[in-house]
């Protein structure tokens, strides 16, 4: 088997070429497919690619704006429109639909703009605004920034992150030492609010 002069072998230089093309070719379209759903991890990766020098950072963020706002402007219209037969014919969707009117009733505007950071009901969101007749001009005054604000700052954390790696390399075993020591500190938490549930049933 060859090598290159940097030490590494034709191989690894092969599949790095196919990855690189692969990823030139259908990356922003992978971007945009997993905006549309909850794809952060996806877009910190692109983030992260783009400080490799493999994807253009604008790009990144402006075909996961696209997703993430062609998406929740659909949902909200599918809401209006035919809403309350989705939670009929859907029981897990109308369980979660109380605590989005829950948070919609108490917040308003605020939670119309958020909603998308939050965990578990980003998707479900913009359908029970659309149920709740938020006016449609209202909806995409704060949601269009909040998407432009979404794509800005998830994809420039994978980038940061990226460039955090690079300067760490030098300290990488303390890095190492950290990162196992705050996953060991979070399995133990697990642990302890699992055992704490077993207690009280």
């Amino acid at each position: 088997m060859g090598s290159t002069p940097t030490g590494r072998t034709i191989v690894d230089d092969e599949e790095s070429y196919v990855f690189e093309n692969f990823i030139q070719a259908y990356g922003y379209w992978a971007v945009f497919v997993f905006a549309c759903i909850e794809g952060e991890i996806a877009l910190l990766t692109a983030g992260f690619l783009c400080h490799q020098g493999l994807m253009s950072l604008r790009c990144v963020m402006l075909f996961a704006f696209l997703g993430t706002l062609i998406t929740e402007q659909s949902l909200f219209f599918v809401g209006r429109v035919c809403g309350p037969k989705l939670l009929e014919k859907y029981p897990n969707l109308l369980k979660k639909s109380h605590h989005v009117i829950a948070f919609l009733k108490k917040y308003n505007s605020a939670f119309i703009f958020g909603s998308r950071f939050i965990y578990g009901i980003r998707n479900i969101s913009p359908i029970i605004i659309g149920i709740a007749e938020i006016p449609p001009i209202r909806f995409s005054t704060l949601n269009i920034p909040a998407a432009l604000l979404w794509s800005v700052l998830v994809a420039g954390a994978g980038y940061l992150f990226a460039d955090v790696l690079e300067s760490a390399k030098e300290n990488l075993k303390y890095v190492q030492m950290s990162a196992l020591g705050i996953f060991g500190a979070a399995l133990l938490y697990f642990l302890y609010g699992k055992s704490k549930k077993r207690k009280k049933s």
